[in-house]
């Protein structure tokens, strides 16, 4: 009988796919310096996306109106002038000045408590913007109430810039911009003035005047 010849032991099927690679998790930190430099890294991170959001806001929308002046237009330092013959917003002449002529103003509103020069500088009048106007119409009012339509863009913009600079109503209405910002007879202050100051004040309505004054 012949002997049978020995065979090789099988050999495993050749895959055509490489072999998969097993994805293994990131090390976690194994110290307390690797902890404090991925926190480090996330904060700044975190820090960079808010100054790019925060000056592409700031360079955007400046020059609208609707972004910074109007809710400063219509604090109460501002609209309860504003709104003085107006019955329907609850206007002063309405109620507690009710029946009082302009000639009686000075005799409360002294330069004392005003700091104006000129103690008549404090009066109201209808016709403009109020209370109860969103932020275009708020806007169109006010070039309106200064005949801005009849003036080419660089007239208009200098009399913006004199009556909301220097007009000593608008100053006693933004806080801290006079000594006596806020200030009413009898000891009392307006409290709902224009905050940020006179010096942010001039530099968002320059940036909304230097834009073209639109209603936007």
């Amino acid at each position: 009988m012949l002997p049978i010849p020995s065979l090789p032991p099988p050999q495993p099927c050749a895959s055509s796919r490489p072999p998969s690679r097993v994805r293994r998790p990131a090390p976690a930190p194994h110290g307390l310096a690797d902890v404090l430099r991925q926190h480090k890294d996330m904060k700044l991170g975190m820090l960079v996306v808010a100054l790019l959001t925060g000056s592409i806001t700031a360079w955007a929308d400046n020059t609208y109106f609707s972004t910074h002046l109007y809710a400063k237009f219509r604090v109460k330092g501002c609209t309860n002038c504003h709104d003085f013959f107006e019955k329907k917003l609850g206007g002063l002449s309405y109620k507690s000045h009710k029946g009082r002529t302009p000639d009686r103003c000075v005799n409360c509103h002294t330069k004392d408590v005003t700091g104006f020069t000129h103690a008549d500088d404090w009066f109201a009048r209808p016709d403009l913007y109020t209370s109860g106007m969103n932020s275009q119409r708020t806007c169109e009012a006010t070039k309106t109430a200064l005949h801005a339509q009849f003036k080419n863009e660089t007239l208009a913009a200098r009399d913006l810039e004199k009556h909301l600079f220097e007009d000593p109503r608008v100053l006693w209405g933004i806080e801290q911009a006079t000594p006596n910002s806020g200030r009413l007879p009898e000891e009392k202050k307006e409290v709902d003035l224009v905050k940020g100051g006179l010096p942010e004040w001039k530099e968002q309505v320059r940036a909304w005047i230097q834009a073209g004054m639109k209603c936007n």
